[in-house]
């Protein structure tokens, strides 16, 4: 008998939890039996110059069978449904080149009439829509007035200290001016290797805009320097424009003599670096080959003074 009611409650048990687990994956899957498509977190407002080509973002996960329609809001027929196009417009595509989630809208060649509001629809009974805003202006003048001079020339400069001691922070700031367009990012080097941004390890890059001189501004923060931070610090832009600056990190016990650097400072400065993961080899050489002269010249001091 109390193996018999043992039993009733092990298949009471079990058939609990089938009735959870069938519950659950209703909740997560929905009553019809898939997941719904949903949206990723992209850009909503683009701005352009006039002749330049717009890229609308949508990016969309859990698609399936279901398609994606590009649609103007201030009409009615579909701009795309798919990667087919259904506009006169020639220079309306899709870029879904890499078959994965991005479902962006291309305009080459805008005009401000490609201005407005755009939806990326998804082709659902369920009103899964995300709205995108397009604004198209002008681009800056490029002559010369005697009232103010508005030509923008592409510039990058790099600035810091180029000494610090060890277990002091480093602040190393980096502005590029574009030509039309501002920067979009810039990248940073040391030795010819990426700096990656890591918070924990005391790492930070930041980076902030100024619109009417199209210029961007990078600062990279090393928390907390230790030896292995000397080296050749190189800035890029997204324009390939490059600068360079050298730090030294300098041990609290024991003496360096400033001056003897600054030639190492000068050859950086002059070397014109196209590409900071090839070039870096040819600076390393030169600041070997001067810190050997340095020491040679070093110990023929103290040996005179014997």
């Amino acid at each position: 008998m109390k193996k018999r009611v043992e039993y009733k409650s092990w298949i009471k048990n079990y058939l609990l939890s089938i009735l959870f687990t069938f519950v659950f994956s209703v909740s997560a899957a929905g009553w019809n039996g898939y997941i719904l498509p949903s949206f990723k977190e992209t850009r909503t407002n683009i701005t352009v110059y006039v002749g330049k080509t717009a890229v609308l973002p949508c990016s969309i996960v859990n698609l399936g069978t279901k398609k994606v329609i590009w649609k103007r809001v201030d009409q009615k027929h579909a701009l795309t449904i798919g990667e087919f196009v259904f506009t006169t417009d020639e220079r309306h595509s899709v870029d879904h080149s890499d078959k994965g989630y991005k479902w962006n809208l291309v305009i080459k060649d805008v005009t401000k009439a490609h201005a407005g509001l755009y939806d990326c629809q998804i082709s659902t009974k369920e009103d899964l829509v995300r709205r995108i805003r397009l604004s198209v202006t002008d681009p800056p003048p490029v002559e010369e007035t005697r009232e103010k001079k508005t030509i923008f020339r592409p510039a990058i400069h790099i600035s810091g200290p180029n000494f610090t001691e060890k277990g002091e922070p480093i602040r190393i700031t980096c502005n590029a001016t574009g030509d039309s367009m501002t920067p979009e990012h810039m990248d940073w080097f040391r030795d010819g290797l990426k700096i990656q941004q890591n918070i924990d390890a005391g790492v930070l890059i930041t980076e902030f805009r100024h619109s009417e001189t199209k210029t961007l501004y990078s600062v990279l923060e090393i928390a907390k320097s230790t030896m292995k931070d000397t080296g050749v610090y190189i800035c890029r832009s997204s324009k390939k424009d490059v600068d360079s600056h050298l730090v030294v990190v300098l041990n609290a016990d024991s003496s360096h003599d400033k001056r003897g650097f600054q030639d190492i400072k000068t050859v950086v400065k002059s070397s014109h670096l196209d590409n900071p993961g090839n070039s870096a080899s040819s600076v390393n050489r030169r600041v070997h080959y001067l810190m050997s002269n340095c020491l040679l010249l070093l110990v023929t001091i103290l040996a005179h003074n014997r």
